[in-house]
């Protein structure tokens, strides 16, 4: 009796096993006939290209958004999915949404050959470009290429678009040659699929970086001819088309205008015969203003500062005024950046985590899938902590003064705290250039200038980690000392001192001596070293000059 029962009892056991295995296989066959199901619906909607038109793009991204939020997926649909939903938001001005839906597309085609995850590390590349991260940019390209090489992309769009970031990397890399080479395959890949809805837009891009292209090496007719090319360009004109195409179009025209417009008249390559060089360089800084504006409006800034950077350094002009304004929106520009993006890191990234966090509690509630929900919840803080890092990588290019390549003075009052906290020891050198006044009126404020990177120079050669070296304002520097570099301390300022009297200055033949008088303090906690420090500057002045006073 005993046997029957456990007989019984085992045959029961094995009947549940059975059963709850054949649950799972007919779950698991659901799945899969729903992702089939859906493999057909993304395809059917990949298959079409966007059309340009808000209602139609809203309409896409809801079912998108649909079939992604409700819908069982293969890894490689969800990829898809997810690039076409990035490119909407794209289109749409929303980069935060842009970027993580790209985040998630590229979660999805983590290992796979397929086009569409090139076109996301290309994408990112772009993304980095814009933000001129040049290494951040090669590494996504790698990346890209890593997939599959550009000659083996089967997709005309996605390998065009290779090409053309290939081309831009070489450009930055002032691989004039080869960036050439790159942006005339991408042209050609184009010209084999004139009727495509994306063929003229991306001819547009070539050009304008071709134009790029030809300014940096000389050939200014050719440049000229690209940028008149597109000049009356719809995608000036029409509002929908201007916000689809600012970044890829709309703002590398602008800056190859402003140098090609710099080359040419800035440069003394004079088409305009009725106009004297006044008129020329009002004309040059009128098309930046307008270039200014744009960027502002946009949010643009960063590219507004290396071009407005690149201007001062490569087409300089005589006229001071312009200089003095251009210095001026530098500094504001500057300014503005330091505050914006200390204001960012804290805004964007606390809002994607939240997003991402809110996104996948939804989730869970309707799927009610817990893998499925952890992966997305693990990837969007993935893509916060990503992006909250690149903000970092931002700001920290902010802290630099861009004419001698030192720490700026909000970053010194910002260590100043720091170091006042710690109640260490710690020393200030101040330095200021004697008789710079004369310099800038006898020798003009590029030259000028010239002399603050000089020293500029000569003080970075003092910098460890215990010296820090900061632009103070005008022609005056300071620096900071801490812990074992503070014995040192006056050998560091004569050397400094030493070095300028040394300096050789070409834009004068009579041995022109330019001189630094130097004062220093050592003090602690709420010490006012810099104060002392600059009395004792005083005293360098007052008793000769040309000396270091401790």
């Amino acid at each position: 009796m005993q046997k029957i029962s456990t007989k019984k009892i085992t045959i029961f056991i094995l009947l549940i096993f059975v059963a709850l295995l054949l649950m799972q296989l007919i779950y698991v066959a659901q799945i899969h006939l729903e992702k089939i199901a859906n493999h057909n619906k993304v395809e059917s909607i990949i298959s079409k290209d966007l059309a340009y038109s808000w209602d139609t793009m809203d309409e896409q991204l809801a079912t998108l958004e649909d079939i992604a939020k409700h819908g069982q997926l293969f890894k490689d649909d969800a990829g898809v999915l997810y690039e076409r939903t990035a490119l909407i938001y794209l289109q749409k001005g929303d980069n935060i949404s842009y970027y993580k839906n790209l985040g998630y597309a590229l979660y999805y085609l983590n290992g796979s050959d397929d086009d569409v995850a090139v076109n996301i590390y290309l994408d990112l590349a772009n993304f980095y470009l814009n933000n001129y991260s040049f290494t951040y940019a090669q590494e996504m390209l790698d990346k890209a290429y890593a997939i599959k090489p550009i000659e083996d992309i089967t997709n005309p769009q996605i390998k065009s678009y290779a090409y053309r970031m290939q081309g831009i990397m070489h450009i930055m890399k002032y691989n004039y040659n080869e960036a050439e080479t790159a942006i005339m395959n991408s042209q050609r890949v184009l010209e084999k699929h004139p009727n495509e809805v994306y063929t003229t837009s991306y001819m547009a891009m070539n050009d304008v970086w071709l134009a790029r292209i030809y300014e940096e090496t000389g050939r200014l007719a050719k440049c000229k001819e690209k940028l008149d090319k597109w000049a009356d360009s719809d995608m000036f004109t029409t509002k929908i088309y201007r916000t689809i195409h600012l970044r890829d179009f709309i703002i590398p025209y602008y800056q190859a205008k402003c140098y090609y417009l710099c080359a040419e008249n800035i440069k003394e390559y004079n088409n305009i015969a009725s106009m004297d060089s006044g008129a020329k360089e009002q004309a040059v800084i009128n098309f930046l203003h307008e270039f200014m504006d744009l960027c502002e409006a946009n949010s643009y800034e960063k590219a507004e500062l290396y071009t407005i950077t690149k201007v001062q350094k490569e087409y300089p002009t005589r006229n001071e005024a312009i200089q003095k304004e251009l210095n001026f929106v530098l500094n504001q520009l500057n300014t503005t950046l330091f505050n914006q993006q200390n204001y960012t890191i804290a805004s964007i990234a606390n809002g994607v985590v939240s997003d991402a966090t809110n996104e996948l509690q939804d989730a869970r509630g309707e799927k009610k899938q817990h893998l499925t929900n952890s992966l997305l919840r693990t990837f969007s803080w993935f893509f916060g902590i990503s992006i909250l890092a690149f903000l970092l990588v931002m700001v920290s290019n902010s802290r630099f003064d861009t004419l001698s390549g030192l720490l700026n003075r909000n970053m010194f009052n910002y260590n100043l705290v720091k170091i006042k906290g710690s109640k260490a020891k710690y020393g200030i050198i101040m330095i200021d250039i004697d008789d710079f006044k004369k310099v800038n009126d006898n020798y003009g404020h590029l030259n000028g200038d010239m002399v603050l990177r000089r020293l500029g120079q000569i003080i970075s050669k003092e910098i460890t980690p215990d010296i820090k070296a900061y632009r103070y304002g005008g022609e005056e520097f300071v620096l900071t000392v801490e812990k074992t570099e503070l014995a040192y301390i006056k050998a560091v300022a004569s050397r400094i001192r030493k070095h300028m009297e040394e300096q050789v200055w070409e834009f004068d033949d009579n041995d022109l001596l330019i001189t630094v008088s130097i004062g220093c303090a050592i003090g602690s906690g709420d010490d006012n070293v810099v104060m002392r420090a600059d009395d004792n500057l005083y005293m360098s002045k007052t008793n000769g000059k040309n000396q270091v006073t401790m």
